[in-house]
């Protein structure tokens, strides 16, 4: 179809898509069972848009349950066991790929972790297998970029491939740093450096100062209310004068927020710092011995992706520290992500890989 130069469905894509063919193969109205209300808007997994820009959040389709489709007939361009045949190399493909990955096998642990900086998709992995006398064998993480027509793109992609052993070294060694010294997360967030300016005692005493603030202004407008009710006061003063204290406990309210704010950020923060020492105790001090699901466990659980651009390592963390970490028996149980609540955290490492 590209190279008859067909339009594509939209008209707005200039190569056909593998997932575009896909669903169109997948597509039961072709053998005569249309359906309908099957799927509903909701809210995406991933944007390419600022929210700000969006009209809407629900930009995203979800299907609903099976038994709110409504099924009707539809003239059929081919068989039942034209389409059922049609659906067997996708299950088979997906059995195949799931027997293909191996952890035990000289494979990377930042599997669906690297992305490309220079265009911003995935990374793969590739093995190089020597055919010579000289034998060896290296794993590459290349940008799926490089075959354009699979990410229905025009242009190919121009980074480079990366060794898989070398990028795994760099990310683990900068992890380990991290994981051994807890003291490095709260600078790597803007809300640690704002709320280390101010101490927790002086915290509590610019508050106390704004309540009493608040206190004094609240009992000066009962007593012009009193005024008023005396005819000491004309109405225009009255309401004159309140306007004036309506502002200024606005601005005593706002600043309590900003205050108790700080306050939270400072004790999370002290937590997240807590929590972590006590990850790093159950993690060991041996860390650079784990084994391969050990590390995999590991790295998924605290790492987001890693951004390769040029030569520079790009590492968002993942540090899920909002409550105490328990133990598990077996550290290949630690499941891929941590539920509860995330705090990312971005940190550069340069190297030449």
């Amino acid at each position: 179809m590209n190279e008859a130069h067909l339009p594509t469905p939209s008209g707005q894509n200039q190569v056909w898509q593998p997932a575009t063919v896909r669903t169109i193969l997948t597509n039961q109205v072709y053998a005569g069972h249309a359906r309908d209300n099957y799927r509903q808007p909701g809210v995406p997994k991933y944007r390419k848009k600022d929210e700000a820009q969006l009209r809407s959040l629900t930009t995203g389709r979800r299907y609903r349950p099976d038994t709110e489709w409504v099924w009707s007939e539809a003239p059929a361009m081919i068989t039942p066991e034209v389409f059922a045949k049609a659906q067997l190399p996708w299950r088979r493909h997906a059995e195949v790929a799931r027997k293909m990955y191996q952890p035990r096998s000289r494979r990377s642990w930042l599997r669906r972790l690297v992305k490309c900086g220079e265009c911003g998709l995935g990374m793969g992995g590739s093995r190089d297998v020597s055919v010579g006398q000289k034998r060896y064998e290296y794993l590459y993480s290349h940008c799926k970029g490089h075959s354009p027509l699979t990410c229905g793109r025009v242009d190919k992609c121009p980074s480079r491939r990366v060794r898989a052993d070398r990028l795994d070294t760099v990310v683990w060694e900068a992890l380990c740093r991290l994981v051994r010294t807890p003291a490095l997360m709260p600078p790597l967030h803007q809300a640690w450096a704002q709320a280390k300016q101010q101490n927790i005692s002086a915290l509590a005493a610019q508050q106390a100062q704004l309540l009493q603030r608040r206190q004094r202004l609240e009992r000066q407008s009962q007593r012009l209310l009193d005024a008023y009710q005396a005819e000491i006061i004309s109405l225009d003063e009255l309401q004159s004068r309140r306007r004036k204290m309506t502002a200024e406990l606005q601005q005593i309210a706002q600043d309590l927020q900003q205050l108790t704010r700080t306050h939270q950020q400072t004790m999370h923060w002290q937590q997240v710092m807590d929590h972590a020492e006590t990850f790093r105790q159950l993690l060991g001090e041996n860390l650079d011995q784990l084994a391969f699901e050990e590390r995999q466990a590991v790295v998924q659980c605290l790492i987001s992706k890693v951004v390769i651009t040029g030569e520079e390592v790009d590492i968002s963390y993942v540090l899920p520290f909002g409550e105490a970490p328990q133990g598990s028996p077996s550290a290949t149980q630690i499941p891929e992500g941590a539920p509860g609540q995330f705090y990312r955290l971005r940190l550069a490492e340069r190297t030449s890989l």
